[in-house]
Formats: structure tokens, sequence, C-alpha cells
């Protein structure tokens, strides 16, 4: 009787839900003063800007919504079959979506090697695919740095993303990813590393 207790713990364990995603973050401390630098040029009177956390800030390779833990074993099971070769991005140039006029997200963006980011996006969406994962949005590599959350005049706002919109972050490396735990709060979400790959 104990023994199925046990087990049966394991099993709701497993089929407990997170909300997740796999990204590749951003954690040299010179790059992430460079983002807030430009975090603070987006500081205007006539919009209510919410930048991003520095710990947060992070390139979105798939969002996966609702997924259970069991789920997320197999997904670490198939996306270790990925051979990652370490490349080199350059962050460069800020924009906004749905576009630079009507600013709802602010984000920086990544002018060398995207590229082969989106190669390793495409081997972890056939990857998924084998999970029955359907097609993904279009690829656009980019960090997101603020939110907007709401604007009286946007002339202002839109002014300060055309005066950063062709600033240089600088370079990393991209020598892993993350599956990602989201946990939103009140006060924003909050992320903690599930499994790093390779």
């Amino acid at each position: 009787m104990v023994r199925f207790q046990i087990e049966s713990l394991g099993l709701i364990k497993l089929a407990q839900e997170v909300r997740a995603f796999l990204s590749v973050d951003i954690v040299d401390d010179l790059l992430l003063d460079r983002i807030a630098h430009v975090q603070s040029q987006l500081d205007v009177e006539s919009a209510r800007v919410k930048p991003v956390e520095r710990e947060n800030i992070h390139f979105t390779l798939r969002f996966l919504g609702d997924t259970s833990l069991r789920k997320i074993e197999k997904i670490r099971e198939r996306l270790s079959t990925i051979s990652l070769s370490p490349f080199e991005i350059e962050i460069s140039g800020v924009g906004a979506f749905p576009r630079i006029t009507r600013p709802s997200v602010v984000w920086v963006g990544v002018t060398k090697n995207g590229n082969m980011m989106a190669d390793l996006k495409k081997e972890i969406d056939e990857r998924l695919r084998e999970l029955g994962y359907g097609h993904d949005r279009k690829f656009k590599p980019h960090a997101t740095i603020a939110r907007i959350k709401s604007v009286q005049n946007r002339r202002p706002l839109i002014d300060a993303i055309e005066r950063v919109a062709e600033q240089s972050i600088g370079t990393m490396t991209v020598d892993s990813y993350n599956m990602m735990k989201s946990t939103l709060t009140p006060r924003g979400p909050i992320y903690e590393t599930m499994w790093t790959l390779p």
C-alpha cells in the first residue's frame, strides 16, 4: 500500500504542468549594462514603460505553454540528439512590436549570425514535431527589453526608440540553451532554469 501511494504521488508529479519555454540567456554583465542604458533612454513622461529585469532578458527559441513534467523530460530526450557547435552572435539594433509607430514591446535584435540561431530553432522544431508540436510562428531573433503599459502621447516614445535604433550591444557566444519555467506573479514573471543543453 505504501509503495502504491509513493508511485501514485510520482505519477501525479509527472502530470503536473508548468509554463515553459526554451531560451538562450544573456548573462554577460557588460551586455546587460549596455541594455540597461538603452532601457533608460526609453523613460519618457508620456508613456509608462516597464523595463524587463536584467536576469530575465533572453532570446526565446520556442514558447511551449503549459507542459507536463513528463512531456518536458521527453523533450529533453529528443533535444539531446542535437549537436550544437558554438557560434558568435552580435546583439545590435533596437525595434518594437507590432511596429515602431505603435510600440507595445521594445526589443534588441541580432545582426550577425542570426541565421545560425534560426538553424538551431529549426532543429529544435523538427524534434518537437516528433512529439506532436505544430509549426511555430516565423522566427525573428530578438530579446524583449521593455513592455509599454500605457501611452498618452506616442511621439516622444517613438523618438526615443528611433534614437537608439542603431545601438550596438556587443557580441556573445551561443553554446547552450535552457528549458525555462515561468511563474506569473502580480509583480511580473519569475523564471527558473529546469535544464540546460547540450
